[in-house]
Formats: C-alpha cells, structure tokens, sequence
C-alpha cells in the first residue's frame, strides 16, 4: 500500500521520529535499531527501547558511521530475542540479506523499513566542514532531501559523496516491510511510504492517491535517473581499476600501500568470521624469517603477506560483496579497496549470475554444487 502522512512546518525529521514512535507504541516492534544523533554533528547507530529517545533519532543524516548489518547480526545472531525493527540503508539491507545466507543473522521477528538512498558523506570531510552540525544541519538536509526529489547529486559545501555512493546502482531498497521515499518525494510536504497492508492497517494508514507531493510513477523515473548517471561513473572507475590490474604491477600494485591494519575486514560487513587467520599468531613469524626471506630475495617487504591477506578476503567474499565501500572509508593508505573488490566482485558474480543481497532465497553460489556448471569453460560432461 502507497500512504503518506502530512508534513508539519517542513519538518520532515519530525515527521519521520513520529512515524517511528508510532510503530514503538501501536505495538509492532519491541525495539528500533536507528541513528541516534549525538550532539556534535554526530549519528552513532543504537537499539532504542524507550520511544521518547526517538526525539533524537536521525536516519536522514548522510552519514554512515558503519554498514548496520554488522549490528543487525550482533543483535539477532540465530534468533532475535525480541521484535525488532531496523531502519536501514539499501546497501545495508543487501548485505543483511548475505549475512542471513551465510547463518550469522536471523530475519525471523524482524521488521526492515528501507529508505532511499540519495548517498552519504565521509566522516572526516563532514564533520571538518561542518555539514552535519548546528544551523547547518538542517539547511543541508533540505539540500539534500531537494536534490532526491529532483533526482539530482546534493551540492553541500562540495562535499563529495563517498566514492562507492558516487557509483551505486542500488538506492532503491529492496526486500522490505516499509519503504520510505525520498526519491520523486517532496519532503517538505509529507512523508512518503510504501508499506504492507496489514501494516498499514495496524498504523492506521490509509491508500494515498498519486498527488504532486509525491507519485510513485514519478519516484522510479528520478531514482532511475539516478541509477543511470551512477552506472556511467562506475563503469569508468571499476574500468580504470581492471586497466590497472592488467598494468604494470598488476593487482599487487593496487595494494602496494596495504600495511594490514585490517581495518578494511573490521568494516566489512560481509566478513563474519569469529576467528580469523589473520588474526591468530599464524603470520607473526619469527625474525630469522624475515632475515631468510631478506637474503634470499635481497630485500623483504616489512610486514609482509599483505597481497596474501587481500586475496584472501576477495575469494571468501567476492560473491556476496555488496559495493558499501566501508572498506574504502577505513582504509588509512587510501587504496581503493571497494572499487577494487567491486570490480573483481562484479565478474565472479556475472559468472554464476548471482546478484548479493537481491533474494533472500537465492541460494550463495560458493556452496551450491551444479554438476554441469564448469562445462562451459571446458570440463567435459
């Protein structure tokens, strides 16, 4: 069901915690995983309880301190112990529904509400810049929200959006019980959604008509303008990065400056292991090693086994990478980490035409054996 609840005083931010309290108190979840703004320019994610904590609940903020389905498997591992909703961004939602196939998370009693994703903003550059603090936060979030509904890139403060947002073909969230539209949405006049029937009748919410504050014909044409502006610049950044791999230095020259801090592992929402190789003692090696290894090469990179530690990584989640690009904002040498997993990504996933995050059912192609599915590069039947 389309529905659409009245802006008051162009305040959508309001309008939004309303709707959010209302789903608190109409009974239909126990608990909400969503942004909670701290107070200096900040959101930090945070499973609210108490619906009077949702008067700082910020969602709409374009920044993106982690991929929250790293939370969401925290708080539901097998089970949820409780309802709980989770407001989350499309490529969040996507690689929730990896996590879900991989057994690290639990869909069961839980509600997602999806919102458009016009894209978000590095940490570091917003808070230098003071995009997101004060009187500056809400002239920017009326930027921001204008631009969604005019299918066009936010211009604030020239702050650029984070490189992998700069290139996603996913803002539309998929595989969700309420979606929240921003794009085609004028959200200075109501608060769009497009929720279940039986969720809708619990809130009581009504059918809305298409209108000029927003028509859902409208939404698909500007997210589709969107989508097809990003495609052109991720067909030339991931062309760029396959050109280098095939260039001098090849894909160890794309993380020369790796210094294996694992920060791009620690935000990766896809890499769940409890106990990683690379984290027990098995490469702390001892130091006639690297003394041998000097000798016999004439020099030894210190520390080493960084292209080991990224070739890992790419051949246990290649397949699922969803392109969130955190990996990207953690890195401190600046190596286009999720560009490059995305390219890599992009072409195992075409080979078994697998799509992450786009079908909860659709089984992981890395553990699904089809006893014909190498005849086609020369194995005979």
């Amino acid at each position: 069901m389309n529905s659409v609840i009245p802006i008051e005083n162009n305040d959508v931010l309001s309008a939004l915690r309303g709707f959010l309290r209302k789903l608190m108190e109409s009974d239909l979840v126990d608990a909400l995983l969503v942004p909670l703004e701290t107070g200096d320019g900040l959101v930090q994610p945070a499973l609210v309880s108490d619906p009077s904590l949702l008067e700082v609940a910020n969602p709409l903020l374009p920044i993106m301190p982690i991929n929250n389905a790293r939370a969401m498997s925290a708080l539901t591992g097998k089970h949820a112990p409780a309802r709980i909703g989770a407001v989350l961004r499309p490529c969040e939602i996507r690689a929730l529904v990896e996590l879900v196939k991989l057994q690290q998370t639990s869909l069961e009693d839980v509600l997602l509400i999806g919102l458009d994703c016009p894209g978000t903003y590095e940490l570091p550059e917003s808070m230098a810049l003071g995009a997101c603090n004060g009187e500056n936060r809400s002239d920017n979030l009326t930027t921001y929200l204008s631009a969604a509904h005019d299918g066009k890139e936010a211009e604030i403060k020239d702050l650029p959006l984070r490189p992998a947002c700069q290139m996603c073909i996913h803002p539309v969230p998929e595989n969700v019980d309420i979606h929240i539209h921003l794009f085609g949405a004028d959200s200075t006049v109501v608060l769009a959604l497009t929720l279940k029937d039986e969720l809708a009748a619990k809130l009581q919410l009504t059918e809305a008509p298409a209108g000029e504050a927003w028509n859902p014909e409208q939404g698909r044409e500007t997210a589709g303008r969107i989508i097809a502006g990003r495609k052109q610049v991720r067909e030339k950044e991931l062309g760029a990065i396959r050109t280098r791999m095939t260039s001098n230095g090849g894909i160890a020259g794309l993380f020369a400056a790796c210094i294996r801090c694992h920060n791009c592992m620690t935000a990766c929402p896809i890499c769940y292991c409890k106990t990683c190789l690379f984290k027990t003692t098995s490469f702390d090696h001892e130091p006639a090693y690297y003394l041998n290894a000097a000798r016999r090469k004439g020099a030894q990179r210190m520390l080493g086994d960084t292209l080991l530690f990224q070739m890992t990584r790419l051949n246990h989640m290649s397949a699922s990478c969803v392109s969130c690009g955190m990996c990207t904002s953690a890195c401190p040498s600046d190596i286009p980490v999720g560009a490059i997993f995305s390219a890599i990504g992009e072409h195992v996933q075409a080979a078994f035409e697998y799509t992450p995050g786009k079908d909860v059912n659709e089984p992981l192609p890395l553990i699904t054996f089809q006893p014909h599915e190498w005849n086609e590069v020369g194995e005979e039947k």
